[in-house]
C-alpha cells in the first residue's frame, strides 16, 4: 500500500500522509475505507509505531481521517475536500512551476502541458 524513501530528504510521518492523500486522490482509498492499524502499518513497514501515529493524527487534525475507538481509523466524508489537501497541491503545483521556469519552459508551454494533463485525466476517468 505504502512505500516509503529512507534516503528521502522529506520526513517518514509526511511520506505516510502525502501517499494517504494520493491514494485518496486517486481513488484507491474511498470515503468511510478503513486503514490498517498504527501498529500493522508499522510492523509492515518497519517503521516505530510514533512515526505512523503522528501521520494518522496530522490526518485526523486535517479532517482526512477519522478514527472510531475499538473500530479503527477510516477515510473521512469530506476528505477530498480537506483544505490540507487543496493547499498541498497548490504547495506542490508552484513549487514544480518553478523547477519549470527555471529549466526554460515557457507559460505557453506550461499552459499547454496542464491542458494535455486535464485531458488525458478526463479520458482516463471516462475510460
Amino acid at each position: 500500500m505504502l512505500v516509503i524513501d529512507l534516503l528521502s530528504r522529506v520526513p517518514i510521518y509526511e511520506q505516510i500522509k502525502n501517499q494517504i492523500m494520493e491514494l485518496i486522490v486517486v481513488g484507491a482509498l474511498k470515503p468511510n475505507d478503513m486503514l490498517p492499524s498504527i501498529r500493522a502499518l508499522a510492523s509492515q513497514l518497519a517503521l516505530n509505531f510514533n512515526t505512523v501515529k503522528k501521520a494518522f493524527q496530522d490526518l485526523e487534525a486535517d479532517g482526512v481521517l477519522y478514527t472510531v475507538v475499538g473500530r479503527g481509523t477510516f477515510v473521512a466524508e469530506g476528505a477530498m475536500s480537506s483544505d490540507h489537501l487543496r493547499n498541498r497541491a497548490i504547495e506542490r503545483f508552484k513549487s514544480e512551476l518553478s523547477v519549470a521556469r527555471a529549466s526554460g519552459l515557457t507559460e505557453q508551454q506550461v499552459s499547454e502541458m496542464v491542458a494535455e494533463a486535464y485531458a488525458n485525466f478526463r479520458r482516463d476517468v471516462q475510460a
